[in-house]
Parts: structure tokens; sequence; C-alpha cells
């Protein structure tokens, strides 16, 4: 995803335009959509709560590299407030870019 995100912002998308973003982080979700089969180990079985937080982090990752750090359109693009998105960075380890 992160790949895709670069050739999006390599395309000088204008990301003050909100509703272009939105389109494009549904298209984004829609690629990768059944692209992503996590490994079970039967033995081991996984790590469900671990397994989401890796694709919140991806997810959260790719939005705020689409809106070149700006948290407000990205809680915007993720339909969160702006301080539920900064209380789940910080759960995640995601670090506030400058």
């Amino acid at each position: 995803m992160a790949t895709r995100v670069a050739g999006i912002r390599r395309r000088n998308i204008n990301s003050a335009n909100l509703r272009g973003l939105k389109t494009i982080v549904r298209s984004l979700l829609t690629e990768t959509r059944g692209n992503h089969r996590v490994q079970i180990d039967p033995e081991k079985g996984v790590d469900f709560y671990e397994t989401v937080a890796h694709y919140e982090r991806e997810l959260i990752r790719s939005v705020l590299e689409l809106t070149d750090g700006r948290q407000n359109r990205a809680a915007k693009l993720l339909n969160l407030r702006n301080s539920n998105l900064s209380a789940k960075m910080k759960q995640l380890g995601i670090e506030r870019q400058s």
C-alpha cells in the first residue's frame, strides 16, 4: 500500500481536495481487501489484537503519508475525531510527524 501511496503523491494530487482524498483512500482500501492473509500456525494460533493493531498502524501511516502528515485531514479521511486519531496513534506507537 505504501508504494501505491507514493505513486499517488508523485502525481501531485492537491491534498486540500478532501473529496479527492476520500476517493483515493477508498480506492486503496478496496485494492487491499482480500490481499492480506494472516499466516496462522495451527499449533500457536494468532494474536487477534496484535494482528488488528498491525493493520490499523498500516492504514493510519498510509493516510498520514497521503495527507503530508496533516493529522486533522487524516482524521477526516478516517472518519474519526482528531482527538480519537491522536489517542489511537499514541496507543499504536505512531509518532506525530512534524
